[in-house]
C-alpha cells in the first residue's frame, strides 16, 4: 500500500469514526450549536462589524487608524475615560465591601429571612430611570430640597449634589450603588450558606473571634464567588448609561463630569443634537471592549488554582517558587 493509499484509508476511517459519533449524539451536539450560534450572531458578528465601522469615515469612507488617533486627541473622550473609570472604582469600593458585610449579617439572620431577601431585592426591579428622577429630586441643589434640608439642621451648608462638578459623580456612583446593591448581596449571600459549619466550630475550638473567623475562614472559602462578582461589578460599572443620561441627556453636565464612555459612544453614533460620527463612535467603542477585557483577565492572570483546586494569587505562587 502506497503512502497516499495510506492516508486516504485514516482519512476515511477518522471520517466514519467523526459520523458514527455524531449519528449517537447528534442531540446533544444539535444543544450545543443552537446558544453557539447565538454567540456568533449577537455576540462576534456585531463585535466585528463594529471594528469595521471604526476603521471608515463619517461618509463611509475607509481611513484606516484615524479615527482612534482623532479619538485621543479628543479631550471630551479623555474626560469620559476617566469619569468611567473614576465612577467605576469608587462604586466597586462602595458597593462590594458593603454587599459583603450585609450578606454576612443576612447569613446570621434566624429568622425572617426571606423578609429581608426581599427588601434588599426591591431596588433592582426597579426602573432605573425612576430611580434617577427620583435621586435628581432627593439630592436638589435647591437649599429646599431633601438632603439639604436635612444636613442643614447640623449646620451645614447647601450643596449642589448633581449640580456641582465637584460631587455629580459621587451622587450619581451612590444612586448606582443603592439601586445595584442587593444583587451582590443575594450573591454573596448564596456563597455563605455553601461555607460548612464545622469550619466555624473549628475556629471556635481554637479561640478566633468572629473578624478571625471571616478572615480566615469565610473569606477563602468564598473566593470564587468574590472573584464573580468583582468581574460582573466592574464590567457592569464599565457600562454606565443609563443613570447618566436619565441626568445630564447627551451633554454630560455639569461641565462634563457626568460623561462617561458609554455615552460619548451614544452622542457620536446617535444624537439628535451633535454632529453624528459614527466612525469615532464605534472607535471608542472598541476602546471600551479592550478596557473591559482588560480588566476581565487581570483576575486571570493573577489568580490560578493549585492541585487542590483552591484559587492563589500568581504572585504568591512565583514567591513560592523563588523560595
Amino acid at each position: 500500500m502506497t503512502a497516499s493509499q495510506a492516508k486516504a484509508t485514516t482519512t476515511n476511517v477518522a471520517l466514519k469514526r467523526l459520523l458514527r459519533v455524531l449519528k449517537q449524539n447528534w442531540s446533544w451536539y444539535l444543544f450545543i450549536f443552537i446558544p453557539v450560534f447565538g454567540v456568533i450572531v449577537f455576540n462576534f458578528y456585531p463585535l466585528i462589524t463594529v471594528i469595521r465601522l471604526s476603521l471608515l469615515n463619517a461618509r463611509g469612507g475607509f481611513v484606516g487608524m484615524v479615527n482612534y488617533e482623532l479619538l485621543f486627541e479628543d479631550n471630551l473622550f479623555r474626560a469620559s475615560v476617566a469619569n468611567t473609570l473614576y465612577m467605576g472604582v469608587l462604586g466597586i469600593v462602595l458597593n462590594l465591601p458593603l454587599a459583603f458585610m450585609l450578606a454576612v449579617m443576612l447569613n446570621r439572620v434566624g429568622r425572617a429571612q426571606g423578609f429581608f431577601k426581599v427588601v434588599f431585592l426591591l431596588p433592582i426591579i426597579m426602573s432605573m430611570v425612576a430611580v434617577a428622577m427620583t435621586f435628581k429630586f432627593i439630592f436638589s441643589p435647591d437649599p429646599a430640597g431633601i438632603i439639604n434640608s436635612f444636613i442643614g439642621i447640623f449646620g451645614i451648608e447647601p450643596q449642589g449634589w448633581i449640580a456641582n462638578p465637584a460631587q455629580a459623580r459621587e451622587t450619581v456612583v451612590i444612586m448606582a450603588v443603592w439601586k445595584n446593591l442587593g444583587y451582590n448581596v443575594i450573591l454573596f449571600f448564596a456563597g455563605l450558606q455553601a461555607v460548612p459549619e464545622e469550619y466555624y466550630e473549628a475556629a471556635s475550638l481554637d479561640g478566633a473571634n468572629e473578624a478571625q473567623k471571616i478572615w480566615h475562614v469565610t473569606l477563602p472559602c468564598i473566593r470564587n464567588t468574590m472573584i464573580f462578582i468583582y468581574i460582573t461589578t466592574a464590567i457592569m460599572v464599565l457600562r454606565r448609561f443609563t443613570e447618566v443620561y436619565a441626568i445630564s441627556s447627551e451633554y454630560g453636565y455639569p461641565g462634563n463630569a457626568l460623561m462617561t464612555v458609554i455615552l460619548y459612544i451614544y452622542r457620536q453614533s446617535f444624537s439628535t443634537l451633535f454632529f453624528q460620527d459614527i466612525g469615532r463612535g464605534s472607535a471608542a467603542a472598541v476602546v471600551l471592549f479592550i478596557i473591559t477585557m482588560v480588566i476581565t483577565g487581570i483576575n486571570f492572570v493573577v489568580v490560578d488554582r493549585t492541585d487542590d483546586g483552591s484559587k492563589v494569587s500568581w504572585l504568591k505562587r512565583r514567591r513560592r517558587k523563588i523560595a
